[in-house]
């Protein structure tokens, strides 16, 4: 698991076809870095194939990662949001991230508040309202944040300055898709509720 802390940024050497899916290249500096390990890249859990010291990772593409994901738009030079796996032993900042993504968004506006940038977010590919809460938490290419406002399905959340200079973020563009995991609670309480109401006769 993860907690939307972005660890570093890191930078893509290459973005190859491979087999039925891709392969993906960045360059990064980890210290211990070992085969199989999770990393989550732009917020979605991949596998570590192989290394070089730490600097010079890959991973593979599946197609089910590419369908929901931007991975496969990712080119040469482009940056990256990284984040470890969890230790048992770290403090649990941000919020549970599983590195699962459940579909991509767009981003529709910047608006700049003095050091902060609000952000706005919607054309979510997938019905998202119900996972969607004022106050609850979002993971958006990685980043854990907390929704500000909603508005059927466009949400507004606020990048304060760390997270402007620690991440991608700093270079978000209007129309740029962005992967999104919902809250776990919230999908788990959405899931339930939609077995449940219909066996109740509540809808």
């Amino acid at each position: 698991m993860f907690t939307g802390l972005i660890e570093s940024v890191a930078h893509v050497i290459e973005n190859e076809p491979h087999q039925s899916g891709r392969r993906l290249t960045i360059e990064a500096s980890f210290e211990g870095i070992q085969s199989g390990e999770s990393i989550a890249i732009n917020g979605v859990c991949l596998t570590v194939l192989h290394h070089h010291d730490g600097r010079r990772l890959s991973f593979d593409l599946s197609p089910e990662t590419l369908a929901l994901t931007t991975l496969e738009t990712l080119t040469s030079g482009q940056k990256v949001n990284v984040e470890r796996a969890l230790l048992a032993s770290s403090r649990m900042g941000g919020h549970y991230v599983s590195g699962h993504v459940d579909t991509t968004a767009k981003i529709c506006s910047l608006r700049k508040i003095g050091e902060f940038i609000e952000l706005s977010v919607s054309d979510f590919n997938m019905p998202a309202s119900s996972y969607l809460l004022p106050k609850g938490s979002i993971t958006l290419d990685g980043i854990s944040l907390t929704i500000n406002s909603t508005k059927a399905e466009l949400i507004t959340v606020m990048l304060v300055p760390h997270t402007l200079s620690m991440t991608t973020f700093s270079e978000l563009k209007i129309g740029q898709n962005v992967n999104v995991e919902f809250d776990y609670l919230a999908r788990i309480v959405a899931h339930q509720l939609a077995s449940f109401m219909p066996r109740a006769g509540i809808i």
